[in-house]
């Protein structure tokens, strides 16, 4: 049987990922094997990390459905878990040999979890494209394919040029992650958000 696992953050740990790996292994999954992950940003990092590790790295394809997943997660290769330590401090540069990012899948989902996209789509626009910045307001939910080819593009682009982070123009992508997780591990994730109205 398969047992519940707590969602976001709280499923991507050493624990889950070891979990994963011993659920996987009785199907007879060997190094010619190709792991599917399909879900949301968690589920894209913790799958791409277990197909890093398994068999010292075996295919994985990405399937994000989430707008958040779509413009981020499923692009770069950096596959992690959290540790007591520290988020993702736990992990390995693992691409995924395809990405399927259907943009019908994230309409499907609440409102909350749509916008979450918005931060990742806005830090693009401040750091590679005026345009997209401007036009952020304007994103149809209905037809979100051209914002998100966009963002993967800007993401895709970065990546390509520092892959595994060793001239810091990759860095750039981490603008507001830094300070962001290092807020998170200060208050032991137990940040609330707060919602301003006028």
């Amino acid at each position: 049987g398969v047992s519940a696992s707590p969602g976001g953050d709280g499923a991507k740990w050493t624990g889950m990922a070891g979990r994963r790996v011993a659920g996987v292994s009785p199907h007879g999954l060997d190094r010619t094997s190709l792991l599917w992950s399909l879900g949301g940003g968690v589920v894209i990092d913790l799958a791409g990390f277990v197909a890093a590790i398994y068999f010292r790295g075996i295919p994985y394809v990405s399937s994000p459905t989430t707008l958040l997943a779509q413009v981020d997660s499923c692009i770069g290769g950096k596959t992690g878990v959290n540790s007591g330590a520290g988020k993702n401090l736990i992990g390995a540069f693992h691409h995924p040999a395809l990405v399927i990012a259907d943009t019908d899948t994230p309409q499907t989902l609440p409102e909350r979890i749509w916008n979450e996209g918005f931060a990742e789509a806005i830090k693009h626009g401040i750091i590679r494209d005026a345009a997209l910045f401007a036009a952020i307001a304007e994103v149809d939910r209905r037809d979100p394919a051209a914002f998100v080819a966009r963002n993967i593009a800007i993401k895709a682009e970065i990546v390509a040029t520092d892959e595994r982070e060793q001239t810091g123009l990759r860095s750039l992508l981490n603008f507001g992650h830094t300070i962001g997780h290092a807020i998170e591990h200060a208050a032991g994730v137990r940040l609330r958000p707060i919602l301003m109205t006028t």
